[in-house]
């Protein structure tokens, strides 16, 4: 049986995702992320995108509330922080707001699913996904950096630990660290980022310092092969599903994935597709509704599970 699961991914074996994975619901299959900062007092609207929040703690709980009575899989976690520095110190201290709101979430909801990113480019004073030496990017650094933040979100309770980086060698990893740590059960997910322009507000929201050019590079978007590719080995490497960012202009690659993947496949809508639709709602467009079909095509798709900021208008019936 342990070997069935394993071929399926953790999330097959999981009390949670296994349920999520067994509904045919649109709104059970969706996932809502949900920013939260120790800078916020209540809910800090962002400049210019009033759609988009961040969110005090307490405001964290109430989403993962509003979250459970409308039936969604679960939030997807992500902090927001003005303390940066060259080494992303912040995003492995136990008492920061993000483990604090794992923590919250998980005694309030324990009904909701609790995804967490695990990347370092919000708390660095650069920006970018990967920390640096004298020599350059500094890739051992890194992954020492993202296991000890995997390995903080996985001891808080975290339900599914999405490595976003886009750094060779990171499945592998954090899976050789859960494993040490007596966390194999903890499910790890690889997100593919495709060369886009639908992710300006997406960085913005959590805070990540604006950058002229990538460090790490992202997947060509006319190279559908390329991300196949790059999926194949993140599944060879452990990760139990993968999440294909950002999500309409992806729908082809969820596709071609499903057809062989034994792992769930996700599509990631960013904040700024969430955006598009949210400005829209002052013309005559039913922007829920139109918003509402692209999350039902990511699922028509192949995608096990929809990533999307809209998730609870949405999805609503």
């Amino acid at each position: 049986m342990r070997e069935a699961i394993q071929s399926r991914g953790r999330l097959a074996g999981h009390p949670l995702w296994a349920r999520v994975l067994a509904s045919t619901e649109l709104s059970a299959r969706a996932v809502l992320p949900v920013v939260v900062s120790s800078a916020v007092e209540d809910r800090e609207k962002l400049e210019g995108v009033p759609w988009l929040e961040r969110l005090s703690l307490t405001e964290v709980v109430r989403e993962a509330r509003a979250a459970s009575v409308a039936g969604l899989a679960g939030l997807l976690l992500l902090g927001a922080s003005e303390r940066k520095d060259e080494h992303a110190l912040l995003a492995s201290e136990p008492d920061h707001a993000l483990p604090r709101a794992i923590r919250a979430v998980k005694e309030a909801t324990p009904d909701v699913a609790v995804a967490t990113d695990v990347c370092v480019c919000a708390y660095t004073a650069h920006g970018q996904c990967v920390l640096f030496g004298e020599r350059g990017p500094d890739v051992p650094a890194t992954l020492e950096r993202i296991v000890s933040i995997a390995l903080l979100h996985a001891g808080a309770g975290a339900d599914l630990l999405i490595v976003s980086g886009m750094l060779d060698g990171t499945v592998t990893a954090v899976r050789t660290a859960l494993a040490a740590a007596g966390r194999d059960e903890v499910p790890v997910a690889s997100l593919l980022k495709l060369e886009t322009a639908l992710d300006v507000t997406q960085r913005s929201v959590v805070q990540a310092l604006p950058i002229a050019e990538r460090a790490v590079q992202l997947l060509p978007a006319a190279d559908a092969a390329a991300a196949v590719a790059r999926a194949r080995r993140e599944m060879a490497d452990g990760a139990d599903a993968v999440i294909v960012q950002p999500g309409a202009p992806g729908l082809d690659i969820v596709a071609r994935l499903a057809t062989f993947s034994d792992r769930p496949i996700a599509s990631y809508f960013t904040a700024d597709e969430h955006v598009l639709f949210a400005a829209a709602a002052e013309g005559a467009l039913d922007s829920v509704a139109a918003e509402r079909e692209h999350l039902a095509a990511a699922r028509r798709a192949g995608a096990s599970l929809v990533v999307s900021w809209g998730a609870r208008s949405a999805t609503e019936s």
